[in-house]
């Protein structure tokens, strides 16, 4: 009983009109509604490459997946052809990898060793089981906050600070239980920003969007609301979108803003985006999941679908990386070393390739 307590989380209730009223104290600009009218408004960076180009890139879910993009970045560097972007969007391990694409390829090491280097214990530890009851997840995730801490750096949050006050963009999204919204996190702005603890909010953020639910502990961010403290609850953006572009209300909308003229969309999806057979043991854990992966895939499918077709109503230069659906499948425990090395190592040959972008998604029979 005394184990179960430890874990509980503890916090005073508050209305939907109080939520709706919550700011993060000192960084106003901190955060916005993903449905929100004036969302891919708020998106839209300042700054301009050459010729009034942007570069806009998208960063998925995926878990120990994200090995892919990290070895894609890294090979791309060295084909040479990687922009600077105005805009990186980051969900789930696609936030934690955000950050270091967004400051350029001098994080290109830093990348290599989050996932090649890495294993389940600098990610979560199992909580003792007669506590998993009254707790708000089966792991703890103090390795991965203690992680996150050490390689980014306040120093390191100070450069995308600079890098915002140019005219570039970083955004993260999580996911609000209480709401049941996605929340995108300006991290440029909290990095910017004055406020006392915007260190530890920024690391907060990150170590909410990679939160699975039940799985991890949601992350308690602070807020307030005419005065009054409000506990949100953050979890995994990926629980309401694998990957974050132009808000879905906004590609509905049909409306470009002024801002992204002229852009190039670059979408790294963490995962195989066609379907693939696998014998699936009658076994609890075995079916929930291949259900809860088939149910990610669907919903990276259908947001990688709808953007395309946005970008090819309005002139963006659409580009589009995924594991291939004939790369081997593992049967190894989740963050296993050795597949993460392996997956890196086949996104950065891709990447010095220079041909590894699709220019439209795959058919379901490719």
């Amino acid at each position: 009983m005394g184990l179960a307590g430890c874990a509980t989380i503890h916090r005073q209730p508050f209305t939907e009109t109080q939520q709706a009223e919550a700011t993060i104290p000192g960084v106003p600009q901190a955060r916005f509604w993903a449905d929100a009218p004036g969302a891919a408004r708020l998106m839209a960076p300042v700054y301009a490459g050459a010729n009034g180009e942007r570069s806009m890139l998208a960063l998925s879910g995926g878990s120990d997946n994200g090995a892919y993009g990290a070895g894609l970045l890294n090979g791309w560097t060295k084909a040479g052809t990687r922009p600077e972007f105005a805009v990186v969007t980051g969900v789930s391990t696609g936030a934690l990898i955000a950050p270091f694409a967004f400051l350029g390829p001098d994080q290109d090491a830093t990348l290599e060793q989050l996932f090649t280097t890495i294993s389940a214990k600098n990610i979560y530890r199992n909580r003792f089981p007669l506590a998993i009851p009254l707790s708000p997840s089966i792991a703890s995730t103090k390795p991965l906050a203690r992680m996150i801490s050490e390689v980014m750096t306040d120093a390191l949050i100070d450069r995308i600070a600079a890098e915002h006050a140019r005219g570039r963009r970083l955004f993260v999204g999580t996911a609000n239980l209480d709401a049941q919204r996605m929340v995108i996190w300006n991290m440029g702005a909290i990095a910017a920003s004055k406020a006392p603890g915007r260190y530890g909010l920024f690391r907060q953020v990150l170590l909410a969007s990679s939160a699975i639910p039940a799985f991890f502990p949601p992350v308690m961010i602070k807020a307030q609301a005419n005065g009054r403290e409000v506990s949100e609850m953050h979890v995994d953006g990926g629980t309401t979108a694998q990957i974050l572009t132009l808000p879905d209300q906004a590609i509905v909308a049909g409306q470009l803003p002024s801002a992204l003229n002229r852009l190039h969309l670059y979408m790294i999806v963490n995962n195989k985006l066609n379907g693939e057979f696998h014998l699936v043991r009658p076994r609890t854990v075995p079916i929930a999941s291949q259900a809860i992966s088939l149910n990610l895939r669907r919903s990276a499918g259908s947001t990688v679908a709808l953007s395309y077709l946005y970008a090819k109503a309005h002139g963006v230069d659409f580009n589009l990386s995924f594991i291939d659906k004939d790369y081997p499948r593992s049967e190894k425990s989740l963050f296993d070393t050795e597949m993460m090395r392996t997956l890196f190592a086949y996104g950065r040959k891709l990447g010095e390739t220079g041909t590894f972008w699709a220019k439209r998604p795959p058919d379901k029979d490719e």
